[in-house]
């Protein structure tokens, strides 16, 4: 389980995280979507224990999380994340023999589905390969929390598939807290099982995908029709062109009118109208 509690980081006079609180507890794959400069990286660094926070408390599996703390029982591998220059099976040889869970047999059959050359040094590599060695080693880890950040930079369509597929084969072998970070929205929705946004170093999303499916619409029609309809209901955004006006909301969706048409929003323009956007009126 991940806890935290009123967690802040600044640096400087810069907040990049406000008062954060959050709790997963159950074994999932989840996606941590935000703008460029939203936190998400500092977040999960933070959960990590790769940087002590400004004030709160981070806890993984009761445990308290800093950089002081010998194992936090999480793997995280951040995009461009750089290893020793050498051979790729010595790394994973090397990643093996400091962590007794292991998993060699979904290592070397990653390695084999991605066509990876285990004899050449990891500099030599492309982008991408160097992000599905990264991926794999951090997986294979079998650690109980599994932080992926941005993990798809580099790849070509063909290899953003093979990569979920990878990401949903390392759960069902073992259930655990898998947190990606990415800005391929509609992609990964057929994988995950959460999602969480975070907005200006806040948390402004927490729940399953169907409550996005269930809740997310938007509303279009003339100004007084649109207001009249979604006057009690949970309005995220808002755009209007001319004498029409779209409002999205996150709600149940009003009854249906002649005047009005009222159609399911896509995960990618959830994303947009709870972040906001420009011409856009937040609620």
């Amino acid at each position: 389980m991940i806890e935290l509690k009123q967690v802040t980081k600044q640096y400087g006079q810069s907040t990049v995280l406000h008062n954060i609180d959050l709790t997963i507890d159950e074994p999932g794959i989840y996606c941590l979507l935000g703008r460029n400069g939203a936190g998400k990286t500092t977040l999960l660094k933070s959960i990590a224990g790769c940087q002590n926070i400004t004030s709160g408390q981070i806890k993984v599996a009761g445990k308290a999380v800093s950089t002081a703390a010998l194992d936090t029982g999480v793997s995280y591998i951040e995009n461009f994340a750089k290893h020793f220059n050498l051979p790729v099976w010595k790394l994973l040889r090397i990643a093996s023999e400091v962590n007794g869970a292991y998993d060699d047999s979904f290592a070397a059959e990653m390695m084999e589905q991605f066509e990876l050359d285990g004899k050449k040094k990891f500099n030599q590599l492309s982008l991408g390969m160097k992000t599905m060695v990264s991926t794999i080693v951090c997986l294979a880890s079998s650690r109980p929390v599994i932080l992926l950040d941005e993990p798809v930079l580099g790849f070509d369509a063909i290899m953003r598939v093979e990569f979920y597929e990878m990401l949903t084969e390392s759960f069902r072998r073992h259930p655990r807290i898998i947190i990606v970070s990415t800005h391929i929205i509609e992609e990964i929705a057929k994988t995950i099982h959460k999602l969480i946004i975070l907005d200006k170093g806040r948390i402004r999303f927490f729940d399953t995908l169907q409550s996005v499916e269930e809740k997310a619409f938007s509303v279009s029609g003339l100004k007084k029709d649109v207001d009249a309809a979604t006057a009690n209901l949970h309005v995220i955004g808002q755009d209007a062109v001319g004498g029409l006006v779209t409002s999205y909301i996150f709600d149940q969706p009003p009854k249906q009118e002649a005047s009005l048409e009222i159609a399911p929003l896509s995960l990618q323009d959830f994303f947009v109208q709870m972040v906001g956007h420009k011409g856009g009126i937040r609620a």
